[in-house]
């Protein structure tokens, strides 16, 4: 199985607390890009995925990159896609947002697998009410998506809007089963404002003919974490 995630806020820390719990699972557990990952202390920098022929899995997953410095890069998008013959469940980071809570795409982004199973979609609560400029990764697209300038105000209608839609959140993703994650839902207020995201994403795919989903609202300082591993 290939899970790839993409979007904006809580990419990487959702794709390792998912690895984490897979590999305790006595799951075979690989996490890798087919962008940038920051790169943790331990990983593999191979070319080709026969090389994990003879791999030894354990409890933590296995981190896969180029290394580039201070990140992992890419391996090469066809080895990346051949990784699910050697391992149980392949996690891949497949987008960018400069840590920014919510991303909207250009051509050529998200970078999907094309085997991949299920696509997770991520954003930060904390879009919501602030400037698209100063909180959306490649705000500028928004304008000829939306008709939204440099300082429109994002609602929780709008984050919505941005998860769903085909040619932003939704790029890419077709029919594959999915997963929403509003993430850094840290208080009360900030919860509301999930909440609300979540009854709009809920219009909007039921708008658009899509069911295969869930929405999971989380906030890993505050130990709601992912939890919807039934549905992967």
């Amino acid at each position: 199985m290939i899970i790839s995630l993409v979007g904006g806020g809580g990419k990487t820390t959702t794709m390792f607390y998912i690895g984490r719990y897979f590999a305790k699972e006595g799951k075979n557990v690989i996490v890798t890009t087919t962008t940038h990952i920051v790169k943790p202390e331990n990983y593999m920098d191979i070319d080709s995925a026969k090389e994990l022929k003879n791999i030894t899995f354990g409890e933590e997953p296995v981190v896969i990159g180029k290394d580039i410095g201070e990140k992992l890069s890419s391996p090469d998008i066809k080895e990346v896609e051949a990784f699910d013959k050697y391992a149980d469940i392949v996690l891949v980071e497949a987008d960018g947002a400069k840590r920014l809570p919510i991303k909207l795409p250009r051509d050529g982004e998200p970078v999907l697998p094309e085997k991949t199973d299920i696509c997770i979609v991520c954003m930060g609560i904390d879009a919501v009410g602030e400037k698209i400029s100063e909180k959306c990764f490649r705000y500028e697209i928004a304008k000829e998506l939306f008709g939204w300038n440099k300082d429109h105000v994002l609602s929780t209608e709008d984050a919505a809007r941005i998860l769903t839609d085909k040619r932003a959140g939704f790029k890419g993703i077709n029919n594959n089963k999915c997963v929403f994650v509003i993430n850094k839902v840290d208080g009360e207020e900030d919860m509301k404002k999930a909440l609300e995201v979540e009854n709009y994403i809920k219009f909007f795919c039921k708008e658009n003919g899509f069911d295969n989903f869930r929405v999971s609202i989380t906030s890993y300082r505050e130990n709601r974490a992912f939890c919807d591993f039934d549905f992967l």
